[in-house]
């Protein structure tokens, strides 16, 4: 708290530590600042000297989405200006995570919020947002590369992640991942521009009303499958059906398979960055979460 309280007196003399509420830790560890503001500063841990590069992408992503965007997006106003301490600061949208108050909504209220949501991500993943996002940064998605990518990863799974699973865990990623690969339909979609963390926790909402407020946390926005934005398994089939009836961009073939196998290969990842950084934690939440996977598969 020491550090976070030194760099913000350097915006804000004489703030005092009352009026700085720590939110949650995680890729970013995260402060509202007098009610106002919300401040990330990134986890030395998981991003170390990268972490200065990061959050000034972001900004300049969120500037050249906006436009295609009808939900509010963070306004960047505060940047380090030392890449030691990296972190960056913007206008508190109001409002809380969905995820908070998703359990106690009516169901009529829900599909609200999941059109709105639909309407959102017809947006991001438009052809207008794909062109100006290549325009800014010039960069072709290279389907080949995509495929190359998860074999590469599964690889490494294999490699590193093995040796702590018994072996129905072992089979059941085995048949996950040479099912995906050996498919080419899935690699026939159109990539967009994704969130790629788009969950709950990452959309805000009135916590009276939920009316939606706002989107957060782009920190990993890309070019992707756009299947990536549309892992809402454990909220409900009517929640996703909700979302798709207000999407308005094609999809591509297998949208159902590319869903489940994004969503299903979440525990895993946790577990390979959890070996390859030395975090306990990371790998035994992704032993949890893969538990679950497997117990709830024939539901997906």
């Amino acid at each position: 708290m020491e550090i976070v309280l030194g760099e913000l007196r350097r915006i804000f003399p004489g703030i005092r530590e009352s009026e700085v509420r720590f939110h949650y830790h995680g890729t970013y560890n995260v402060f509202e600042v007098r009610g106002e503001y919300i401040f990330r500063f990134p986890d030395r841990s998981l991003f170390n000297e990268e972490g200065y590069e990061l959050i000034q992408r972001e900004a300049k992503v969120l500037e050249v989405l906006r436009p295609h965007l009808d939900l509010e997006v963070p306004r960047f106003e505060y940047f380090s200006d030392d890449p030691g301490i990296p972190f960056v600061g913007y206008w508190k949208i109001p409002g809380v995570s969905l995820s908070r108050r998703f359990g106690e909504a009516d169901e009529g209220r829900l599909q609200e919020v999941a059109e709105r949501l639909g309407g959102f991500l017809s947006g991001l993943h438009s052809e207008e947002a794909f062109r100006a996002f290549t325009d800014r940064w010039p960069s072709e998605f290279d389907m080949d590369v995509y495929q190359r990518h998860w074999e590469e990863r599964y690889g490494r799974i294999r490699e590193k992640v093995y040796s702590l699973l018994d072996p129905d865990q072992r089979d059941w990623i085995d048949a996950l991942f040479t099912g995906f690969i050996s498919d080419d339909d899935n690699f026939r979609f159109t990539p967009r521009v994704v969130h790629g963390d788009f969950d709950t926790s990452n959309v805000l909402v009135d916590p009276s009303s939920l009316e939606v407020t706002g989107v957060i946390d782009f920190e990993e926005t890309g070019l992707w499958d756009p299947a990536a934005d549309l892992l809402f398994f454990r909220e409900g089939e009517a929640f996703i059906e909700g979302i798709l009836s207000s999407y308005s961009q094609a999809l591509g073939p297998n949208i159902e398979e590319r869903r489940r196998f994004l969503y299903r290969r979440g525990p895993l990842i946790y577990m390979l960055t959890g070996v390859e950084l030395e975090r306990p934690e990371l790998i035994n939440a992704g032993l949890r979460m893969l538990k679950y996977q497997m117990r709830s598969t024939s539901s997906l």
